[in-house]
């Protein structure tokens, strides 16, 4: 499985190589312009970028090297509806791997895509501690980057680690990050769910059937101890455990040993442990509720996801990746958001985190269904009801001014004021009111598109379409 990023200003385009991308078993993300596919690439990693020439912002060749440049160096395939007969020369100094016309087949993506990859397998490409391949781990906020920085340590040795954090932070999305950075990448990563294991059950579920394990073949072996040969075993919530199994697991991890029937059983495996927990093991340990042996055995490294609530503009990149996705899974155009759809995401606590968020977006998209554009009606009623009865409403007998005029030493409206008679077109009051939105949100963030886009919740290709429209670039 690759990581694909597809830039290109046509979003029909890109849901067509998205879809196809899906098909080949590849991860992707889409862009609209080169600004932001750019950013995309410094900050998340990818083995290959599809890369129109004519984007509303730049020249594509010309960003050529910037991509080049970022950490994971991805490969670039340019796709362009120009046909310069020059072109692919010309790409190829540039630095492209290949050039391919529109309209193009998906036999023509399918090989140049599988030839890119093959020659960066032939190189070797291993990703730096600034190019890990992210599986999805979205976000610029200090605490997870400061997460992300221990993910090398923890990839790129034999180190036990522990990962911490709320119920729906991230942690198994971390430890297939992991998994996926390491030398193990290629073998399996496997679950232990360790909720509601007995003594009994966790000695079938790691050794299977000892009696059809040959001594010394650990492929050959039933239970997920084997299977995770070579591989990573993950034990997930391992807080959970009753104490009389977290001696046994802990010996079985320190000795790669199994006692079976009064004797000593040699577990032939070599997989990496990576734990979780959504609990203090400390605290535990000092209350005589873990075993303190398993706790020194696991943390090696230790990684502590932060809460969804506080990792600011962070929401709002997590909610429109998981609003692409679920798109892309329905087979509908990527839809836009309102800025009160954002104000409303970012005042809600989120106390399931990631998770809940992720569980919001879809939802909100299953409501949604055709519509262009998403409003806050479309969210879970419970999650704009929770931000209502926070906002501190104005007490029962406090007058309602929100449908007097505003005074005029109260904020200013944006809304462009008009004559009675002749009474304007409601277009011509949309378009004029847009157009004065548009004036005042690009001087508060003084010209600033990408900040402008975020506030606004308007992707950079809309944006510089109304900008065009109303002459303000």
């Amino acid at each position: 499985m690759a990581s694909i990023l597809i830039i290109d200003d046509d979003q029909m385009i890109c849901d067509v190589m998205a879809r196809m991308m899906n098909k080949l078993g590849h991860e992707s993300q889409i862009a609209y312009t080169g600004s932001v596919g750019v950013e995309l690439a410094q900050s998340d990693f990818f083995d290959i970028v599809f890369l129109d020439i004519n984007l509303p912002d730049a020249n594509g060749l010309g960003l050529i090297s910037s991509f080049k440049a970022t950490p994971s160096s991805p490969e670039v395939i340019i796709i362009t509806g120009d046909s310069d007969p020059d072109g692919a020369e010309m790409a190829i100094k540039f630095g492209a791997w290949s050039y391919i016309e529109k309209p193009f087949r998906q036999h023509e993506i399918s090989l140049e895509l599988s030839r890119a990859l093959q020659f960066r397998r032939e190189k070797g490409e291993v990703p730096t501690s600034g190019g890990l391949k992210r599986k999805g781990i979205i976000g610029r906020d200090s605490r997870i980057k400061s997460c992300l920085e221990k993910v090398p340590d923890a990839a790129y040795s034999d180190s036990n680690v522990l990962i911490t954090g709320e119920m729906g932070t991230g942690k198994k999305l971390f430890a297939r990050t992991i998994h996926l950075n390491s030398i193990r990448a290629d073998n399996h990563f496997v679950i232990l769910e360790c909720s509601g294991l007995t003594r009994a059950t966790i000695e079938k579920r790691l050794l299977g059937d000892a009696n059809q394990t040959i001594a010394g073949a650990a492929a050959s072996g039933t239970g997920l101890l084997y299977k995770a040969h070579n591989g990573t075993l993950f034990l997930q919530e391992v807080d959970t455990l009753p104490c009389e199994i977290q001696d046994t697991l802990a010996q079985i991890l320190k000795t790669r040993t199994m006692a079976e029937n009064g004797k000593a059983h040699r577990i032939e495996s070599n997989f990496k442990v990576i734990a979780s927990t959504t609990r203090n093991l400390d605290s535990l340990v000092q209350d005589g509720a873990f075993n303190s042996e398993l706790l020194g055995i696991l943390d090696d490294v230790r990684i502590s996801l932060p809460p969804l609530r506080g990792r600011g503009q962070d929401i709002t990149s997590i909610a429109l990746f998981y609003i692409q996705k679920y798109c892309a899974a329905r087979s509908l155009d990527t839809k836009g958001v309102t800025p009160e759809f954002i104000d409303i995401i970012n005042q809600y606590s989120w106390p399931k985190n990631v998770k809940e968020l992720s569980t919001a977006m879809e939802m909100a998209v299953a409501s949604a269904q055709n519509e262009p554009t998403m409003y806050s009606i479309h969210l879970p009623p419970y999650i704009k009801s929770k931000v209502i009865q926070e906002s501190n409403p104005p007490a029962p007998d406090t007058p309602r001014e929100s449908a007097r005029p505003r005074s005029s030493k109260g904020p200013e409206t944006i809304v462009p004021p008009f004559d009675s008679s002749p009474f304007p077109k409601l277009k011509t009051v949309m378009e004029d009111t847009e157009k004065a939105y548009l004036e005042k949100l690009m001087s508060h963030t003084a010209n600033n598109v990408t900040k402008a886009c975020s506030l606004s919740g308007i992707s950079k290709s809309s944006m510089y379409q109304r900008l065009r429209k109303y002459g303000l670039v």
